[in-house]
Parts: structure tokens; C-alpha cells; sequence
């Protein structure tokens, strides 16, 4: 089970079945875009961290979903935190 920081994004094998996002933002973040790649829907929130904890939404990866890249967004992140990607491979 991949954790994927939600400003970074990051590669899944597609012998995974869930992927973790975690957020070490203070307050939630809204993911959008990935309703081809997850059950979780094409928007969702991650809950923000508690104290040094990130907050951490798990989402199972659809049985459909073809390799490929993901790009996303997150409410939470700044531009300077680049436009994050899922590569499922």
C-alpha cells in the first residue's frame, strides 16, 4: 500500500490495490481529478494533520483503471509545490 504525499503524487505498481494519500498540511486538502484511477470519486478531502500526524485518506484502485499517468490537483498545495502525478505502472 503506497503512501502518496498529496503535493508530491508518486509511482504505484499496478499490483497495488489501495493507495494511502497522506497530508502534513494544517488544514484538509481537496483532491480532484483521479476519479478514473480510485473509488474514492473524482473529489475528495484528506483530513488535515493532527499535531505531527498527517492526516491520511485511503482509496482503493479501480479494477478498470489502465496504466498510465494521473495528474491531480489539491486544494492545499502552492504553486511552488509543482502539479502532482500518480504514474500507475
Amino acid at each position: 500500500m503506497p503512501n502518496t504525499d498529496v503535493c508530491a503524487g508518486g509511482t504505484v505498481g499496478a499490483n497495488s490495490t489501495t493507495i494511502t494519500f497522506t497530508n502534513h498540511h494544517p488544514s484538509s486538502c481537496t483532491v480532484t481529478g483521479l476519479g478514473n484511477l480510485v473509488d474514492c470519486g473524482n473529489s475528495f478531502d484528506v483530513p488535515a494533520r493532527s499535531g505531527s500526524t498527517p492526516g491520511t485518506k485511503t482509496c482503493n484502485v479501480l479494477p478498470s483503471a489502465a496504466s498510465g499517468t494521473y495528474p491531480y490537483s489539491a486544494s492545499c498545495c502552492g504553486p511552488e509545490e509543482g502539479n502532482p502525478v500518480i504514474i500507475y505502472q
